[in-house]
């Protein structure tokens, strides 16, 4: 009895023995597929991302850069530039003793010019009053003999109301007439005055023909002789002016003109050379700015020989946002208002703001 009861007992062991033996590779085996299923996943994943990169932090944003360019480009007119090396290929014009102390042919060219919005929306319209302001001056920094003089400076205030037309001919396929101006404008060269006493004879005759010698001033007994009178005083008074913006990418025309208004007779062949209009071209790509002015465009040609105008033409390599290299060509007459009929060939290198 105690044989068939050890006997049941060994059986029953041996079948739950089997029994949990099998119940454990099931589990094992559940496991392994899961797991193995897991690693096919993770490794269809890897493949799928292979070429996938991280997103990079966003760079910081520089709102005072964004805010400054954006200033500087409102204020940007005909151009803030410094040429240290400003070359003349031709003799530089000097109405005085030109065979003592003359000026040399290399000298520091630099013009500051800027507008400031004065009133937008003007009388409920669109446009935007402007006051612009543009200073040019040729320093022969380099002549010590005459102790570096201020050789020539231009002045030209300006007013200027600009009305937004957005022009689209054929749909802007030909680009976009973008805006009018309509300003009044004074250029001299700040030279008047008793700088340029003109000494007259019995018969009401200047003595001198414009340009003079320097002014002598005598003083007898409390009676002033003035004598050898007479200075270039160039000035083109005041006038209006109208221009025409058409844009198309990162080319713009400006053409403007102006009716000349009469106001200093000291230089009454003024007008044969200034003419009643300029055009301007600007093209941007990229880095690079090129700029081409040409002056005298609207002129009686058929009364000269050869044309009284002249080209200034520049490029502008960008280095970031706020400057770039400069360089400049100038070739035909005025350079400058007191060179107005004096013909010049020059080239200058510098550095540009807001490029």
């Amino acid at each position: 009895m105690k044989s068939i009861l050890l006997f049941m007992i060994f059986v029953i062991c041996q079948l739950e023995g089997k029994k949990f033996s099998q119940d454990n590779f099931k589990v094992d085996y559940n496991y392994y597929l899961c797991k193995q299923d897991l690693h096919i996943i993770k490794t269809q994943n890897d493949l799928s991302n292979a070429w996938y990169l991280p997103p990079q932090k966003a760079p910081k944003e520089h709102s005072w850069v964004d805010f400054a360019k954006k200033y500087l480009n409102m204020m940007d007119y005909l151009g803030t530039y410094f040429l240290p090396f400003y070359h003349s290929f031709t003799p530089i014009f000097q109405w005085y003793h030109p065979n003592i102390n003359p000026y040399q042919r290399n000298e520091f060219k630099f013009q500051i010019s800027f507008r400031v919005p004065v009133f937008r929306h003007i009388l409920w319209t669109k446009g935007t009053l402007y006051l612009a302001y543009t200073q040019t001056d040729w320093f022969q920094i380099y002549n010590n003999p005459q102790s570096a003089p201020m050789r020539m400076i231009n002045f030209m205030p300006e007013l200027i109301y600009v009305y937004p037309i957005n022009f689209k001919p054929f749909g802007g396929k030909i680009g976009n007439f973008s805006e009018i101006w309509i300003g009044w404008q004074h250029i001299s060269n700040g030279v008047g005055g008793a700088q340029c006493y003109q000494p007259f004879n019995k018969e009401g005759n200047p003595e001198n023909q414009f340009p003079g010698e320097p002014v002598i001033v005598k003083d007898y007994n409390g009676q002033k002789d003035v004598r050898w009178g007479g200075c270039r005083s160039v000035s083109a008074g005041q006038r209006p002016v109208f221009r025409l913006v058409w844009e198309k990418g990162g080319l713009k025309i400006m053409v403007a003109y102006w009716p000349y208004v009469p106001y200093d007779q000291s230089n009454p062949n003024l007008i044969d050379y200034m003419g009643y209009g300029n055009a301007k071209v600007d093209y941007r790509r990229g880095r690079h700015h090129f700029e081409l002015q040409l002056y005298d465009i609207f002129t009686q040609y058929w009364r000269y020989d050869r044309w009284h105008g002249a080209f200034r033409l520049g490029y502008t390599y960008r280095i970031n946002p706020f400057v770039g290299i400069y360089a400049q060509w100038f070739n035909g007459y005025g350079d400058g208002l007191y060179e107005y009929d004096v013909f010049s060939n020059r080239i200058g290198v510098g550095i540009r703001l807001n490029p």
